[in-house]
C-alpha cells in the first residue's frame, strides 16, 4: 500500500497571501517592517521579487482594496443614515480612510501579489535563495 501525498491546491498561495504568509510554505515572519517584505522567506528562502517591476501588481491590489474600503464605508454610512446623511463626516472619515489605507496595509498587498501570481506562475527553483547566504565582504578580485 503506497502513501499518496496531497499537493496543495492551486489557490492554497493566495490564500496563504491574504494571511499574510508567505505564499510558498505559509511560515510567517516575513516582514522587515509595516509595509517591507523581506528579500527571501525565512524559512524556505523563496524570493518574493520574482523580477523587475514585480512591485507594480501589489500596488494594484492596494488600490483595489482602497476602493473596496471605500465603497463599502460610503455605501454602509448611506444605507444606515438614509435619509439623513451626514455627508461632510461621510466625506473626511472617507478621505481619511484614502490616506491611511494604503500607508497601512500595502505591505500585506504585498503578500497578496505574490500569492495571486504563484496561482497563476508556480515557484521555479531558480526563485529560491542558496541556503547559506555569503557572510562579511566579498574577497579581492585581484585584478589590481
Amino acid at each position: 500500500m503506497s502513501a499518496s501525498v496531497s499537493s496543495p491546491s492551486r489557490v492554497t498561495p493566495l490564500v496563504r497571501g491574504c494571511k499574510g504568509q508567505c505564499p510558498h510554505c505559509g511560515s510567517r515572519g516575513i516582514f522587515a517592517g509595516l509595509n517591507d517584505l523581506q528579500d527571501h522567506c525565512p524559512t524556505c528562502r523563496f524570493s518574493f521579487v520574482r523580477e523587475e517591476g514585480y512591485w507594480l501588481g501589489a500596488m494594484i491590489v492596494i488600490m483595489a482594496l482602497v476602493i473596496i474600503i471605500f465603497g463599502t464605508w460610503t455605501i454602509g454610512g448611506l444605507l444606515l443614515t438614509w435619509p439623513d446623511v451626514p455627508w461632510t463626516m461621510l466625506t473626511l472619515v472617507g478621505v481619511g480612510l484614502n490616506i491611511l489605507v494604503p500607508f497601512t496595509l500595502y505591505g500585506w498587498s504585498k503578500t497578496i501579489w505574490v500569492g495571486l501570481d504563484m496561482t497563476f506562475n508556480p515557484a521555479r527553483a531558480e526563485e529560491f535563495a542558496p541556503d547559506t547566504p555569503p557572510q562579511g565582504p566579498l574577497p579581492p578580485s585581484g585584478d589590481a
